[in-house]
C-alpha cells in the first residue's frame, strides 16, 4: 500500500498576490471518506476535556494509532448507519443533553468554556463528535444489542448467577439516624465560637433524651441542620463509628468536613445474597451487551476485509487490526 500524506492546499489570489494556506492533511481514507489530522487531534482534545484522560505529555505513536483505528471503526459504523437510514431524532436537543451530561464535572459553564478554549476546541467540533457518538450508539443498539436472542440470554444469565453467587452478596450494614451540623467556613471567629457553643448545648439536650426532631425545631433558626436516616456498610469509616454504639445510643458530636455530625444507631443488618429476581435485569443486560459486542466485532472485521481503507501517514501505518 502506498503510504504518503496528502495535503490540501487552498490557493488564494488577491490582485497580483498569490497566497497558499495549508488547510489540513489526510491521515486515512475509509471507502471515500477522509480522516484528517485535525480530526485525530480533536479526538485527543475531546478525550482530555470530556473523558477525563490526562494529557500531561504529547500522545505516543501507539496512542495515536489506537485513536486513529477508533476513528476508522467509527467511520465504518457511520457509513453503514447512513446506508440503513439510521438517524437520531431531535438532534440538537439530544446533542445538548449529552454535552450537559458529560460536563457535570465542571463547576460552571464558564469553567467548561475556559477548558475548551485552552484545548483549542471549537463548539462545532464538540457537537459533531457528540452526534457521531449518538449515531454510533443507536446503530449498535438497533443492529446488534436488540437482535441478541433473548432465550439464550436468559439461559446464560441464570447459569452465570448460579456460578457466581458470591458476586451478589450484600455485606453487613448498619442503619442509623444522622444529624449534620454545618459550621460556615467563611464566618468570623466570633460566629464560629458561638456556633461551637450551640453545638454543645444541642448535644446536651440530645443526651438528656430529647428527640432529633425536638432539637431541630429549637435550633433550626440558629444553625444549619441536616437530618436523615441512612444505611451504610459496616466496613466504612462512618459505619465503623455507628457500629460501636449500642442500639438507640447516640454519639457525641464528631468533626466532619462540613462541621459536626451526631449519629444514633437503629439496627445492624446481616449480610445476605440477592435473589436471582433481584439481579436478573443487571445480569441479562451485561450478557446481552457482551454477545452484541461479539457480533459487532465480527461485523467490523468483515467490513475491513471486504471494503477499502488505507492509512496514509507513514508514522501511523501498521498492520490492519481491529481496535474498537
Amino acid at each position: 500500500m502506498m503510504r504518503y500524506i496528502t495535503f490540501l492546499i487552498l490557493f488564494c489570489i488577491g490582485g497580483n498576490v498569490y497566497a497558499q494556506t495549508l488547510i489540513d492533511s489526510i491521515v486515512a481514507v475509509v471507502n471515500e471518506d477522509a480522516i484528517t489530522h485535525s480530526e485525530l487531534e480533536d479526538e485527543f482534545r475531546i478525550a482530555t476535556v470530556f473523558l477525563g484522560i490526562r494529557a500531561d505529555a504529547p500522545p505516543t505513536v501507539a496512542k495515536k494509532r489506537a485513536a486513529l483505528h477508533t476513528l476508522i471503526n467509527r467511520t465504518f459504523v457511520l457509513q453503514e448507519a447512513e446506508r440503513r437510514g439510521i438517524v437520531v431524532t431531535e438532534r440538537n436537543t439530544q446533542v445538548a443533553a449529552k454535552i450537559a451530561e458529560i460536563s457535570v464535572e465542571y463547576a460552571s459553564d464558564t469553567a467548561l468554556q475556559s477548558t475548551l478554549q485552552h484545548s483549542q476546541l471549537e463548539k462545532s467540533a464538540i457537537e459533531a463528535w457528540v452526534y457521531d457518538q449518538l449515531i454510533y450508539d443507536e446503530f449498535f443498539r438497533r443492529i446488534f444489542f436488540n437482535t441478541v436472542n433473548s432465550e439464550r440470554v436468559a439461559q446464560l444469565a441464570k447459569s452465570y448467577y448460579n456460578a457466581n453467587g458470591a458476586e451478589f452478596i450484600v455485606p453487613p450494614t448498619v442503619t442509623f439516624k444522622s444529624l449534620l451540623i454545618v459550621i460556615p467556613k467563611n464566618g468570623s471567629e466570633v460566629e464560629k465560637q458561638e456556633a461551637e457553643t450551640l453545638v454543645q448545648t444541642l448535644n446536651e439536650r440530645l443526651q438528656q433524651g430529647q428527640t432529633f426532631q425536638a432539637v431541630r425545631e429549637t435550633y433550626e433558626t440558629q444553625l444549619e441542620l441536616r437530618f436523615e436516616v441512612t444505611t451504610l456498610e459496616i466496613d466504612t469509616p462512618l459505619g465503623g463509628i455507628v457500629t460501636k454504639l449500642q442500639v438507640s445510643e447516640r454519639s457525641t458530636p464528631f468533626r466532619v468536613p462540613e462541621g459536626y455530625q451526631i449519629v444514633e444507631r437503629i439496627r445492624n443488618n446481616s449480610a445476605y445474597q440477592k435473589t436471582y429476581q433481584d439481579v436478573s435485569e443487571e445480569i441479562t443486560e451485561r450478557i446481552r451487551r457482551e454477545l452484541a459486542n461479539e457480533q459487532f466485532e465480527t461485523w467490523l472485521t468483515q467490513r475491513k476485509e471486504e471494503e477499502t481503507w488505507h492509512i496514509l501517514d507513514d508514522e501511523l501505518a501498521q498492520e490492519k487490526r481491529e481496535v474498537k
